[in-house]
């Protein structure tokens, strides 16, 4: 394979045996010829991880881009969210002492991820993977600096939702000189000032040394009886309690993509044991889950304009498990067609098909969270020795 081609096998989602997986992208192209799974082995090694991380770096700034007029908002704000998760990784002394481990005994490799997660427009804007010994709040000062690095940065527009993991005053005060908007959960304990204040809308200030920083709090009680304290540094009161409140539980969509990246996409199967493909299939699905989400934003674009005035029960959406089925097939093929014109087509063709299997949005439903699971793929469980 040529660099383009090698590039665009490793986009196809190699989930099976990697000697499989060549020759079924040789008859999916209609390419002649042949390549052992060693072969492709050391090709790849000439690649460089961060090849990846380019492409998918420039697919974020391209999609804000040539989307400038359908980006969503919300009250003149692009919402994120950040928040980790941790990766089991093959089975290999290497990637256990470079990454680090979880589990019981501490012996499974494991890597630690981050997302700075567009929720209104379904974008990953930026992604990290890290050892385990890298903290979720150095990760997330890495997501500010890229987001401010955006060409369609706008100063004072941008709003970040944090856990109540994230909350501190060194973050917030970055996120201020950046000037970013942020909204954050906090544990008790935090301030005993703020600790002490009553439900509803207060200011108050934060304290560091001498350094002092005022912040708006606001706190209210969840139907589980439990008293949710939020921080932000937006004064509009025109914002009040309970828009906040509903705010905040919008960032619910970046644990969904979490899902579709590992059960969908399966990012844990990763092709290779060495570091350098861990980072290569890690950017090769975030490349993939952002081409995901703009078909997705065609798609669902033409499926509610024919919904509009029909009067049905419900409201439909594309059916995700059935777009990632359609990528596979398709995406890379699309890919490598020289021809403008035929990969528009064959584009459009995909969007199609996205339209023809659609499920209905139920409102207020809700799932209970899942308890961990065991590795799922058989190349990630650990050994007994």
């Amino acid at each position: 394979m040529g660099f383009i081609q090698l590039m665009c096998f490793m986009l196809s989602m190699i989930k099976e045996s990697s000697q499989n997986a060549i020759e079924r992208f040789f008859m999916k192209t209609g390419t002649t010829g042949h390549m052992t799974q060693q072969a492709f082995s050391l090709a790849r090694q000439k690649i460089k991880w961060q090849a990846f991380r380019m492409l998918f770096d420039y697919g974020v700034n391209a999609h804000y881009v040539n989307y400038a007029e359908e980006i969503q908002r919300w009250k003149g704000y692009r919402i994120y969210a950040i928040d980790g998760s941790k990766l089991a990784l093959p089975n290999d002394g290497a990637l256990r002492h470079y990454f680090g481990t979880s589990g019981a005994g501490s012996t499974s490799p494991t890597a630690q991820a981050s997302l700075l997660y567009d929720i209104l427009n379904r974008m990953a804007v930026d992604a990290q993977i890290e050892p385990m010994k890298v903290g979720e709040r150095a990760m997330a000062e890495k997501h500010i600096q890229r987001l401010q690095e955006l060409e369609s940065f706008e100063a004072g527009k941008e709003l970040i939702l944090f856990d109540r993991g994230y909350a501190s005053f060194k973050l917030a005060q970055e996120l201020l000189a950046r000037k970013i908007r942020f909204v954050m959960r906090l544990r008790e304990k935090f301030s005993t000032e703020i600790d002490a204040l009553g439900c509803g809308d207060h200011m108050a200030e934060l304290a560091q040394g001498n350094v002092r920083m005022p912040v708006r709090v606001l706190k209210f009680r969840l139907n589980s009886g439990e008293v949710e304290t939020l921080i932000t540094d937006i004064t509009d009161k025109a914002i009040g309690v309970k828009t906040f409140k509903k705010l905040y539980f919008m960032r619910w969509p970046i644990e969904t993509k979490y899902n579709e990246i590992k059960n969908k996409l399966e990012i844990e199967n990763f092709s290779g044991k060495l570091v350098s493909n861990i980072r290569q299939d890690f950017y090769a699905t975030m490349l993939l889950t952002n081409f995901a989400a703009d078909f997705f934003t065609e798609a669902q674009e033409d499926v509610d304009r024919e919904q509009e005035g029909r009067g049905n029960k419900h409201r439909y959406k594309v059916n995700v498990n059935h777009e990632i089925g359609v990528m596979k097939d398709r995406l890379i093929v699309c890919l490598l067609e020289d021809d403008g014109k035929k990969r528009s087509e064959m584009f459009q063709e995909m969007i199609d098909l996205l339209k023809k299997r659609l499920i209905p949005i139920r409102p207020n439903r809700s799932l209970p969270r899942k308890t961990p699971r065991k590795a799922k793929f058989h190349h990630n469980h650990k050994s007994n020795c």
